[in-house]
């Protein structure tokens, strides 16, 4: 996907929530003054390729004190910024937030809206250096969250992109989309399929959306449509050093590229290196999950089979099994592989995770419930697992009420 391309998506991603990031801005403004201190992050932005307005931001000297800011001041340029984002003026919104950010560091809203101007105006690094900023000083900013959350999607990094889409979208609808392309890119498509309908309901006009669900629903991802929803890197990975290709990666290093979004690339390498060694456990595993990431179950699941004829309880290619059933849409046997999964490995782990949100997608609520609860007690700051169970016993209690 080209790089204006991107931004345009990302906006259209966001347009649909922006009345109440608006909203929010102006009501969170007048709290600010209860807000933490601003952290010490706005230090490492002065390393990065930002644009000239944050460099003022960190170099013009000391910015007055929330005390002597009149709140009003404030409260009028977050909200001249947002009507300028609004119209697709981002230049000119960026000014507005800079000021507000430089007149009182302490506002999250005033970094939050830098934030979504500049990364619309297509300077990702700095963007994710507001946003980093915003979440500093409101660890729960729904749309600072998304804004990051579209930023790692933009650099195909999609673990990060994920952990950040999913702490937005209780609140901010706008990630719904972002996690129905990142499941898509994965080859995660039932999960792609939940996200990507919710999006739908919101702009049930979108071909765009329409088209991601129809894959989807087929499982499988078509090089043109993934090659639009791709994103761009890093930038400063826009222009990579040769590699010698004389020198075949070794099994850790093309790990790296799996985990790094580039399963297609990562998919070679492991090719390569069982040609010469069949029967290496973590180059079957890796090339299984490299072609899951890439959208292809059906292949990947042989090599998690290998793996599981060489070592039968090897937690990685059962969970990669388990992925691939899922992806099928073979709930009831991806359940089976992560219920052996889980007995051979009963701490908190991807088999926990896949049970309770299978269970959960079947209306299976007793027997989610006990897994989110433990899931919730191993990441106590983590709100989904907290708000899946609570909403486990709410249908539980539901269900035992007398009609």
């Amino acid at each position: 996907m080209d790089h204006d391309s991107q931004q345009d998506d990302t906006l259209s991603a966001v347009l649909a929530d922006s009345d109440s990031l608006l909203a929010d801005s102006l009501r969170q403004d007048d709290q600010r003054r209860q807000r933490r201190r601003l952290l010490a992050a706005l230090a490492c932005v002065g390393g990065l390729a930002a644009t000239i307005a944050v460099a003022v931001l960190l170099t013009g000297g000391s910015p007055a004190s929330a005390a002597n800011v009149p709140a009003a001041e404030v409260t009028a340029l977050t909200q001249e910024g947002w009507k300028l984002w609004q119209s697709q003026q981002f230049d000119a919104a960026e000014a507005k937030f800079a000021e507000a950010a430089k007149l009182d560091p302490k506002n999250e809203n005033a970094w939050n809206g830098l934030g979504w101007a500049l990364l619309n105006g297509g300077d990702s690094v700095a963007a994710a250096e507001a946003f980093k900023t915003c979440v500093g000083l409101s660890p729960k900013h729904p749309a600072a969250q998304n804004g990051l959350g579209q930023v790692y999607l933009i650099w195909n990094e999609y673990e990060q992109a994920e952990k950040h889409l999913k702490k937005a979208a209780p609140s901010a609808s706008a990630a719904w989309y972002g996690l129905g392309r990142l499941y898509l890119l994965t080859g995660e498509h039932g999960k792609a399929k939940r996200w990507l309908r919710k999006s739908l309901a919101q702009q049930p006009g979108s071909e765009e959306i329409k088209s991601m669900l129809a894959a989807a629903e087929a499982g499988e991802l078509p090089d043109e449509l993934r090659n639009r929803l791709m994103g761009t890197g890093r930038p400063e990975d826009a222009n990579p050093k040769p590699t010698q290709a004389e020198e075949p990666l070794t099994v850790p290093q093309a790990w790296k590229l799996v985990m790094g979004g580039q399963p297609k690339k990562a998919a070679v390498a492991f090719e390569q290196i069982l040609a010469e060694d069949p029967e290496n456990f973590g180059a079957n595993n890796g090339m299984g999950f490299a072609l899951l990431n890439s959208g292809d179950p059906a292949k990947a699941k042989s090599y998690f089979e290998k793996c599981l004829e060489i070592e039968p309880k090897g937690a990685g290619p059962m969970n990669g099994l388990a992925r691939c059933l899922y992806a099928e849409d073979k709930l009831d046997e991806a359940i089976k592989v992560w219920e052996k999964m889980q007995a051979e490995n009963p701490g908190v782990n991807a088999a926990t995770v896949g049970l309770a949100d299978t269970y959960f997608e079947q209306g299976e609520y007793a027997k989610a419930a006990p897994y989110y609860e433990r899931l919730a007690k191993a990441h106590p700051d983590d709100a989904r697992y907290r708000d899946a169970l609570e909403a486990c016993k709410q249908q539980l209690s539901a269900e035992s009420k007398p009609e």
